[in-house]
């Protein structure tokens, strides 16, 4: 069996202490709409049945939770854990670097790393974090961008050269990935910030460096992200959200899939759960049997995908893109905690963990 790698995943403060941006530094309408939205995506787009409550949903998410569903729930080998810098919204910016320190420390062979800092603060102020979280982290391998606060009020664009400080930074530290929230709006935002032009001219500047366009396959910048994925060998189409609705059936998803592959290749293309928002088990399920119509593989006169392209997406493309010693890794978590523990139901610990803090 080929080693699963979840390019996405997050351990979320969904609390209601932790939204801000409103009056007095409580919840504010963004952060509030933000939020209905997160839980609005998990209701649509979880199988019938197996969705968790409100009350778990928007509650401050566990490390240790979080490993125990990606580990012991599903057949994810390694994730990789993004930092999030949402810093006008919520207290800890969605996902705090503790959790990251945490996850880090725990689980070493487990679980990757990006860094997150938060260009609305400025170019030098992103610098030093950026410092500090790799100090803090000497195993962070990249850093997770939002195109704006996440409110109307501001946005900044990669193609900027006050930012050209924070890439060459990046490269200088060691690091291997920048992955870019795009496509997807983060609530009542203006759409301009999440288009790709910006990440094409910083693809074409720091070829030291890969792009994750994260969200890629989503409306309505499909063709936008087929053609950077086709012109650019450092960008990559990651598929957090997307593959939540690509296992819900929707139509637009499989075909923007099959377009990645026809003009730029399977090899561009990264499994991402974004779990525990989505429950990784049901999108692994579906990608390993999924198969293209006659009409999607006449239209981009691609073959049905092979076992060998699955293993790919869900988790060879990756480690390639990165470096990583497959054979290494997967020695390296063979009779660990989770490998002995066996698999539990689709929820179940985080069902536990919230009965435990109600009890």
């Amino acid at each position: 069996m080929s080693l699963v790698i979840d390019a996405t995943t997050h351990a979320y403060n969904l609390s209601d202490a932790n939204l801000t941006g409103g009056a007095g530094g409580g919840p504010g309408r963004y952060s509030i709409v933000f939020r209905e939205v997160l839980w609005g995506l998990h209701n649509r787009c979880t199988p019938p049945g197996a969705q968790v409550s409100r009350e778990a949903f928007c509650s401050d998410w566990q490390p240790e939770t979080l490993a125990a569903t990606l580990f012991t729930e599903s057949n994810v080998d390694i994730a990789v854990h993004h930092r999030l810098r949402l810093d006008s919204l919520f207290r800890d910016g969605l996902c705090a670097g503790w959790k990251n320190e945490e996850l880090a420390r725990r689980w070493p062979n487990r679980f990757i790393t990006y860094a997150g800092v938060n260009p609305m603060k400025g170019v030098e102020f992103c610098l030093e974090d950026l410092r500090e979280q790799v100090r803090a982290l000497p195993g962070t391998v990249g850093i997770k961008l939002y195109p704006d606060s996440g409110t109307p009020d501001g946005s900044w664009r990669m193609d900027d050269p006050r930012f050209a400080p924070l890439f060459e930074l990046a490269i200088e530290l060691g690091l291997k990935v920048i992955a870019v929230h795009k496509v997807v709006p983060n609530g009542l935002t203006p759409l301009d910030p999440y288009r790709i032009d910006d990440l094409e001219l910083a693809a074409i500047r720091y070829p030291r460096l890969n792009f994750e366009i994260v969200h890629a396959g989503m409306l309505p910048f499909v063709d936008e992200v087929t053609m950077a994925l086709t012109r650019f060998q450092n960008v990559y189409a990651n598929l957090e959200i997307t593959s939540a609705f690509l296992e819900r059936g929707l139509g637009v998803i499989t075909e923007a899939i099959a377009q990645f592959i026809g003009f730029a290749g399977v090899e561009k293309i990264l499994y991402a759960s974004g779990g525990m928002h989505f429950h990784p088990q049901p999108i692994i399920e579906f990608i390993r049997g999924l198969e293209f119509s006659d009409e999607l593989l006449n239209r981009y006169r691609i073959p049905q995908l092979s076992d060998k392209d699955k293993a790919k997406i869900l988790g060879g493309n990756y480690a390639r893109m990165i470096g990583l010693d497959v054979e290494a890794a997967r020695k390296a978590i063979a009779g660990d905690e989770f490998a002995r523990a066996g698999r539990a139901p689709l929820w179940s610990n985080w069902n536990a963990a919230t009965a435990e803090r109600a009890a």
